[in-house]
């Protein structure tokens, strides 16, 4: 789903389709990203999960490995 940012109305959607929109990167601006976030914590809707994105997000890197 692509979005524009006019259309982003987060109080208009469910939980669960905010919660799909941020682990499928379905937002345009860091703007979008970070309505979507403060709506579910208002919410206090998927916590955790919002908690596990962020952390995926944060420590994974590029391998620099070689494979044989």
């Amino acid at each position: 789903m692509k979005t524009q940012e006019k259309d982003l109305n987060v109080k208009g959607l469910c939980s669960r389709k905010l919660l799909d929109l941020l682990k499928n990167s379905e937002w345009q601006t860091h703007l979008q990203r970070s309505a979507i976030e403060m709506e579910l914590k208002q919410r206090r809707h998927y916590l955790e999960q919002m908690a596990e994105l962020s952390d995926r997000k944060r420590f994974v890197a590029p391998s620099t490995a070689t494979r044989h």
